[in-house]
């Protein structure tokens, strides 16, 4: 594991333990007054079951046990709970399955709204959310898609994102009292939603799993991979990596101070409180299985205020308030809590810390002693060291033949490079890549293929030396890769692409050609000025090898025409959001043209309609066939009561045909929700390119219009809001 900062880590002392005799399933668990007053642990079980832990129960009332089960029969995937009706006084339990959600009333025993999603449930919360705070949502994350229920099961709320939604938080981070939603997925980002708009997008290098608001604009992360770590905004303040996963991520002030520190559970059952500053880890337990929920409630009601609850799979569950009011691990002298695992844990961080000094000590005695024996004026290659002005420079050029970009590092001297350390998350799959240079030279080229058109930050380790010594000499070089540094510039294209997005925009040509140097590395502005007519540039990708074509036109008062070609959606919105948000572009509204990608939603959303027929047929099918079962078991109980013992396996003999046959339709409805599921995905990633092509208002209009038009079928309106946006579809079309 790496470790982040060398403070002390003190072991957390619980406020309280329970054993349960369920398992607790991983992200499975919430607390939530369910009769209004007393807190009950509610968590998912196997099976498809859900039990209810009330402590408040009074045990000789034979009717109220302490632990009740809900049988839900389907895979749960989500659970979470919260005041979604203020009028009744007490939470509401809600319950997300691979098809469904149910708001269900624990204490009244009755479904509040039962929802079929066809996307799945991912995750939920329940909250206010930006200008919907008016009433609080049931906010459930799908399949690249986002979906409020009101307390009647009415949808109040829906946008789209770029993948499978996996966390989800409610916080006011922008500062004007209304809720954002931090949103993370399955394709790296992180989004920060007002209302139905996508405020804020970060990349991250894999897939987002936990999220946690600390305070303001900071928020806490976890990745697939086992990173956490923190932002400021869309600055990342520090970032730690763990050869365990995530299974559990929060935030609680465990120390007193007012400040919320970062929670994390781990696969190996650890938990860690770091503090969120610095990453440095402040207190740490340990369970004997892998953690499954960090919840916060006021579980005992003590008036000592909220408890952090943890809770691992094999049903353990401890709680801790903050250490410093309990008097605690955080308040006392380190040898009076610390158990042999902590002090053995101490002492081997302390003997690899003496190893490596020892070993630093012996360099420097290696070198002097190299020294010594060459004498003051010894050379270069005998004594290892090198000039003092040495320097090791970067820079980014493209190889078109081997498709990809090359990092240029260069010493200003006669010394040579030997290998080199590449660090980013972002560009390389392993996080990590070392180059060895067989023949080492002043100048060596290190080959990237970055994944995606983002922007990143490479730290380079450069080992330097003479010719023929054997020691070397480290330089750190801080590399900033540009967003689109997989383009290469063409003087033509051989063929202009078919598709094509144009905005336009309050913004003088010149500054719009400073936009294309700073983001393709070009150098288009020399040739323009404020009486220019128009400028732009034509380049092919090197990932792919797709064309594209940036062409900007004076419009005179009205500002300048920016027309963008290429066969690829996704990368025209990456080029109009990069636009929008150098330019400082508020409202932006365009005219779209993709003819394949039309053709091929129109072609996904008639696969759309043939698994929504099929599954209609298919439950027909299924509960015609459970009224067969039920007269083929009364006939054979019948005959069983008459000892018509021929008659009876005749009908036993049918039902297991039948029971066959069901098994067979089950699999062919599971085949046909993962395909409905596919298809439903490949239609809202249509709709969110699309809705990066725009930027303000037009683009939160053009995601509603959009959900309009597939709530009623209306499939040329849909084509025509991707076209011309919501506005004028409406103008042209009479779409309402």
């Amino acid at each position: 594991e790496e470790r982040h900062g060398s403070g002390s880590k003190m072991p957390l002392v619980p406020s309280f333990r329970i054993k349960l005799e369920d398992q607790i399933l991983q992200g499975l668990a919430t607390v939530g007054k369910f009769d209004g007053k007393n807190p009950c642990l509610t968590c998912a079980t196997s099976g498809g079951k859900i039990f209810v832990y009330d402590p408040y129960s009074r045990r000789d009332e034979q009717d109220t046990p302490k632990v009740r089960y809900l049988n839900i029969n389907k895979n749960i995937t989500a659970v979470a709970s919260g005041r979604l009706d203020p009028n009744i006084g007490r939470d509401i339990l809600l319950v997300g399955t691979n098809t469904d959600v149910m708001a269900y009333d624990v204490e009244e025993n009755r479904d509040v709204f039962f929802k079929e999603v066809p996307d799945g449930v991912n995750a939920m919360v329940c909250g206010r959310v930006g200008t919907h705070n008016q009433q609080p949502l049931a906010v459930v994350g799908g399949s690249c898609n986002i979906t409020g229920y009101d307390a009647d099961g009415e949808e109040r709320f829906w946008t789209v994102t770029g993948d499978n939604v996996r966390a989800m938080a409610l916080a006011d981070v922008t500062g004007d009292g209304s809720n954002e939603l931090l949103v993370g997925s399955d394709d790296y980002e992180i989004r920060v939603f007002a209302n139905d708009d996508a405020i804020s997008e970060v990349t991250e290098a894999e897939k987002v799993v936990g999220l946690a608001h600390l305070s303001g604009s900071r928020f806490g992360y976890a990745l697939e991979n086992g990173t956490v770590g923190v932002y400021e905004g869309r600055k990342r303040k520090w970032r730690i990596k763990s050869k365990n996963r995530v299974t559990a991520f929060s935030a609680f002030d465990l120390t007193g101070d007012g400040r919320k520190e970062i929670c994390v559970g781990w696969s190996n059952g650890k938990l860690e409180v770091r503090n969120q500053e610095t990453g440095e880890v402040v207190y740490k337990d340990s369970f004997k299985s892998p953690i499954s929920a960090l919840l916060r409630a006021d579980y005992r009601q003590d008036g000592g205020g909220d408890d952090m609850i943890c809770c691992s799979l094999d049903g353990e569950v401890r709680g801790y308030k903050t250490q410093g009011a309990l008097g605690g691990a955080g308040s006392l002298k380190d040898d009076e809590f610390m158990d042999e695992n902590v002090k053995e844990e101490t002492l081997v961080e302390l003997n690899q810390k003496r190893q490596d000094l020892l070993a630093e000590l012996k360099g420097y005695e290696r070198n002097t002693r190299a020294l010594y024996n060459a004498g003051v004026g010894g050379e270069t290659e005998t004594t290892g060291t090198i000039p003092k002005d040495t320097k090791v420079n970067s820079s980014l050029e493209m190889n078109p033949e081997e498709g990809c970009g090359e990092v240029l590092l260069s010493t200003n001297n006669d010394t040579v490079i030997k290998a080199a350390i590449l660090f980013s998350e972002e560009v390389f799959d392993e996080e990590a890549r070392f180059v060895y240079f067989p023949n080492p030279q002043r100048v060596a080229k290190v080959a990237i293929k970055p994944k995606k058109d983002s922007a990143a930050d490479v730290a380079i380790k450069v080992l330097v030396s003479s010719r023929t010594s054997s020691t070397y000499h480290v330089f750190e070089v801080d590399f900033r890769l540009p967003r689109f540094c997989m383009y290469l510039p063409l003087k033509a294209l051989p063929q202009v692409p078919a598709s094509s997005v144009q905005v336009r925009i309050a913004e003088r040509l010149v500054k719009i050609a400073k936009w294309i140097d700073d983001a393709f590395m070009l150098q288009t502005s020399r040739e323009v000025d404020d009486y220019s007519e128009e400028c732009g540039c034509h380049m092919v990708c090197l990932r792919d090898s797709k064309p594209l074509s940036i062409r900007a036109v004076n419009a005179g008062d009205d500002g300048c025409d920016v027309v963008v070609h290429c066969d690829d959606m996704d990368t025209c919105g990456e080029v109009i959001q990069d636009m929008t948000k150098a330019l400082g572009l508020g409202n932006v509204e365009c005219t779209a043209d993709f003819p394949y990608d039309m053709e091929r939603l129109r072609e996904t959303l008639t696969r759309v309609d043939g698994y929504n027929a099929l599954r209609s047929r298919l439950v027909t099918d299924v509960a015609d066939a459970s009224n067969t079962i039920k007269h083929l078991v009364i006939r054979a109980e019948d005959s069983r009561i008459l000892k018509d013992w021929t008659t009876m396996k005749r009908m036993y003999g049918e039902l297991r045909d039948l029971n066959r046959e069901l098994i067979r339709e089950h699999q062919k409805r599971v085949e046909n929700h993962e395909a409905l599921l596919a298809a439903l995905r490949e239609v809202n990633q249509t709709i969110q390119k699309a809705a990066k092509l725009r930027a303000g208002g037009p683009k939160t209009k053009m995601v509603a219009a959009c959900r309009q038009a597939i709530k009623v079928n209306n499939v040329h309106a849909l084509f025509k809001i991707i076209q011309l946006g919501a506005d004028l579809a409406e103008q042209t079309a009479g779409f309402e």
